[in-house]
């Protein structure tokens, strides 16, 4: 995906590290207690994230698996020293060693997911693993390692990469989906339902927001117009009222708050 947003909330803090650039498919993100960040949203997307959240001087951790969802979701953590964030792109997720091959985002789809690690498990090693790390970058490097040894990648479709690069490439709805790809109508629709659990219509218009969220965030003060522009919004009413659908609140509102940070 051209732009993957961090969960809402997350980075409305001033002292959240980032990463996009160190690992294909992931972004990293991490923070502290000290940041009072207790309670994140989830922004509607075909993305998937986990949440490690551990101590400095025990054990206790909890891992969260957020799959990908079909409306804003918050999310209350638990509290702990450290939450080290991971959002993995649409390509694929990963699962535990011996899954199927073909096990799609669609098993996890507007699921949350919380545990704790049990002793002895790749799981409760890599905590163990942060306990010793001295920076954001050592970490970055161990969760490689822990998803490369203990976990299993699975890939979406060939058929599903096809029609993503169409979409990446411009075409903006399904009807130019179906054109530009020769599948029929019916058939993309049922692609995107088997691999994410969303349909095609629903995939463009989160990754269609996802980019004028980016272009917002890079540039608040610019005119509302500047992000309809090209971005398959009908008009303003179209825009505001799909911006609330997916944040919870206006425009208006969501650059209030990123300049009061």
């Amino acid at each position: 995906m051209k732009h993957m947003i961090q969960p809402f909330g997350i980075d409305m803090h001033k002292n959240v590290l980032t990463d996009t650039k160190s690992a294909r498919h992931m972004n990293f993100y991490e923070t502290d207690k000290a940041n009072a960040v207790l309670s994140v949203s989830f922004i509607p997307s075909s993305a998937t994230e986990w949440i490690i959240c551990y101590n400095d001087n025990n054990d206790n951790a909890e891992f969260i698996c957020v799959g990908s969802q079909n409306k804003l979701v918050k999310l209350s953590l638990n509290e702990f020293d450290h939450y080290f964030g991971i959002r993995f792109d649409n390509t694929g997720c990963y699962f535990n060693k011996g899954c199927d091959a073909k096990t799609y985002p669609v098993n996890i789809t507007d699921n949350i997911f919380r545990y704790e690690p049990v002793p002895e498990s790749c799981e409760m090693q890599l905590i163990k693993d942060f306990h010793n790390s001295s920076s954001f970058k050592d970490r970055i490097t161990l969760f490689k390692a822990f998803v490369t040894d203990c976990k299993t990648f699975c890939p979406v479709s060939e058929n599903i990469e096809e029609l993503n690069s169409l979409i990446y490439s411009g075409a903006g709805t399904v009807a130019e989906l179906s054109s530009q790809s020769g599948y029929s109508l019916r058939h993309v629709s049922r692609l995107y339902n088997e691999v994410y659990g969303i349909g095609a219509k629903d995939f463009i218009k989160m990754y269609r927001f996802q980019n004028v969220l980016a272009e917002l965030l890079a540039d608040p003060d610019r005119d509302n117009s500047f992000f309809i522009e090209g971005a398959g919004y009908s008009d303003q009413a179209h825009f505001q009222r799909e911006f609330k659908a997916f944040m919870g609140i206006t425009p208006k509102q969501y650059i209030k708050l990123i300049k009061n940070f």
